[in-house]
């Protein structure tokens, strides 16, 4: 028994694994995209800033629950649950839309995987979750021009 354990031993040191069968901590087990250093969600790119509107009541478009709520950054729309059998979930699959934000706390997930997605982009979708206006703020909206970037590239006062 102990000779096939030593060759099983070194055919495994023997073989060079792929990029994407990265063995964890000696387990045998495939480490996921998603947690190695530096991973980036592929998905980032079909988030649709145009869509999103948090004025709405944080309710699921399919149940009418207000709790455990998130909006697809895809279409907008807001689904309960981000586990197998949820409205977010199933969302995910039959319209393959992946990036999900939490209308609580702001955490974003990728659905179907169910990683969480940490990335400096989405910080002004955060920050429309729960806007704060100071008073300076508001003394200036009618006379400071403010200015967007159209999908050209241009600027424009909207």
């Amino acid at each position: 028994a102990s000779d096939g354990a030593a060759v099983t031993r070194r055919a495994r040191q023997a073989a060079p694994a792929a990029p994407e069968e990265v063995m964890s901590e000696g387990r045998g087990l495939k480490r996921k995209p998603w947690e190695e250093e530096g991973f980036r969600c592929p998905y980032l790119d079909t988030i649709n800033r145009m869509v999103l509107d948090f004025d709405f009541e944080k309710a699921c478009s399919v149940t009418g629950n207000n709790f455990n709520v998130y909006a697809c950054l895809v279409c907008g729309k807001y689904f309960q649950g981000r586990g197998k059998h949820t409205q977010a979930y199933t969302h995910a699959l039959q319209e393959g839309h992946h990036v999900y934000m939490n209308l609580q706390d702001g955490r974003t997930y990728c659905l179907p995987d169910g990683y969480e997605v940490v990335d400096s982009s989405l910080k002004d979708i955060q920050a429309m979750l729960d806007p704060e206006f100071t008073k300076s703020n508001i003394s200036t909206l009618d006379t400071k021009p403010v200015y967007a970037r159209g999908v050209d590239g241009s600027d424009y006062m909207p």
